[in-house]
């Protein structure tokens, strides 16, 4: 009975997903959506719908000039609906979680989390979409207004070029309308920031983001210490460790790209001062898992390549629009190495300690990501002669559901490429799934057998 409720949920989002992908691999081979007119092989769009709805971002063509407005329209959309499709899913699967959660545990966390009960599950998701639109429709604006004021576009170009980069901006997807992505924008911050910005409030995850929402708005708690008012906010163990998690992992990225490609012609060496900055920015914000890019990625040292790998496999916040292991799950295997170093006997987050099935459940999330992305590697080496920092940053960007490229996805093999959807499908499903189903797994043993230490190293 537990194995029927814990898979179910996934399964049926699983086969949602398949059929979004495959409506919108109709719709996208239609002559009405291809620049070229005529029905095409289907593969450009059967590769280009699996993106868009799994919000990655990679494609095998130009996405400018092979798809009409019309195919924007229908990729745009099938972002819309994977990003939102995602984030139900998640708050659908919490739910699940959160009931099996017997009452002592209730009261226990209460302090720290309040469980969503299944009456709330329909505020949430409106709450979810109201969010998701006032946040797309800000940055639609500020995209627009500079867009009519220093590139002369038309009122109309400039609120559709606003929207579309505004949604695939906040939905971590990575497509855009230019055939360079925004490589005609490294100079310009007023593009690049509200873009910046969308990206991360997309991959902080909801949960984060109506913590954040419902501290701020009510009054700050007074305490009278020695005479002194102190303001006080009490934040959720969970948003506390993306916010930090978020900060160090940005000034990080920025630091270590800007240190290996500062003085690359091909990439930052090219800026000012100020542009290397921004753009080391940028490039250190997008592998979170945008996808979004101003420097031409194929002229990067293979070093920087690496690091971004880091990025793109840590990912964004949970229950939210962005993919990867997410930054909780790294930092708890941080503050699980951290443990064994100390030589403690229980790993500890600031005043909380962490389940031992929390533990459990992260190794497991990692192992079996790294597994994929690793034989996923293998497989693409026998069927490409791309060399293999090229096919691991492939790989990742598509498992991660990023959309960075060092520009060989248009050159895979229709088999290879056949590989990549495979990997961004799962990418995109398999981790949630996992979490949720392990998470949901309760099983209570009734004996244990006798403990034995195994020789370590």
């Amino acid at each position: 009975m537990i194995k029927k409720t814990a898979t179910k949920p996934a399964q049926i989002v699983a086969l949602g997903f398949m059929a979004a992908i495959a409506v919108g691999t109709v719709l996208l081979s239609l002559p009405i959506s291809r620049a070229e007119g005529g029905f095409g092989r289907g593969l450009e769009a059967f590769f280009t719908a699996t993106s868009a709805v799994t919000v990655t971002g990679l494609s095998t063509v130009n996405v400018e000039t092979f798809w009409t407005p019309f195919g924007h329209l229908v990729i745009l959309g099938l972002i819309k609906i994977g990003g939102f499709g995602i984030i139900t899913f998640a708050t659908l699967l919490g739910v699940l979680v959160s009931s099996r959660i017997g009452l002592r545990s209730r009261v226990t966390a209460g302090a720290e989390s309040a469980s969503v009960s299944g009456g709330d599950v329909r505020k949430l998701l409106k709450q979810v979409l109201l969010v998701s639109a006032a946040i797309e429709l800000l940055v639609t604006a500020m995209l627009a207004i500079r867009f009519m004021a220093f590139y002369n576009y038309s009122l109309g170009d400039a609120l559709w070029h606003g929207l579309f980069h505004s949604v695939a901006s906040f939905n971590n997807a990575g497509f855009s309308l230019y055939g360079s992505n925004l490589v005609n924008f490294a100079t310009d911050p007023f593009i690049q920031l509200p873009i910046d910005l969308a990206v991360i409030l997309g991959g902080l995850g909801f949960p984060v983001l109506f913590e954040l929402g419902r501290r701020l708005s009510k009054r700050v708690e007074k305490n009278r210490v020695g005479g002194v008012i102190e303001s006080k906010l009490h934040w959720t163990l969970t948003t506390r460790i993306v916010l930090w998690a978020y900060v160090i992992l940005a000034v990080a990225g920025t630091l270590y790209i800007a240190a290996l490609e500062w003085n690359n012609p091909a990439t930052l060496g090219q800026f000012d001062v100020a542009g290397k900055i921004l753009n080391a920015f940028t490039a250190s914000v997008q592998p979170r898992t945008a996808g979004f890019n101003t420097l031409d990625l194929s002229q990067m040292q293979p070093e920087t390549w690496l690091g971004m790998d880091v990025l793109m496999f840590i990912g964004a916040g949970s229950g939210g629009t962005g993919g990867g292991i997410k930054v909780a799950t790294a930092a708890i295997l941080i503050f699980i190495v951290l443990t064994e170093i100390r030589g403690d006997t229980a790993v500890n987050v600031g005043k909380r300690r962490l389940p031992r099935s929390i533990q459990r459940e992260a190794l497991t999330i990692v192992l079996l990501s790294a597994l994929a992305v690793a034989s996923s590697v293998v497989v693409l080496s026998l069927l490409t002669e791309f060399t293999t920092d090229q096919l691991l940053f492939e790989v990742i960007s598509a498992f991660a559901t990023v959309g960075l490229t060092t520009g060989i996805t248009g050159q895979l093999p229709e088999l290879a490429q056949l590989v990549i959807i495979a990997v961004m499908f799962t990418g995109r499903i398999g981790t949630v799934a996992v979490a949720s189903a392990l998470a949901s797994r309760v099983r209570h043993a009734h004996f244990e057998y006798p403990k034995e230490r195994p020789t370590i190293g």
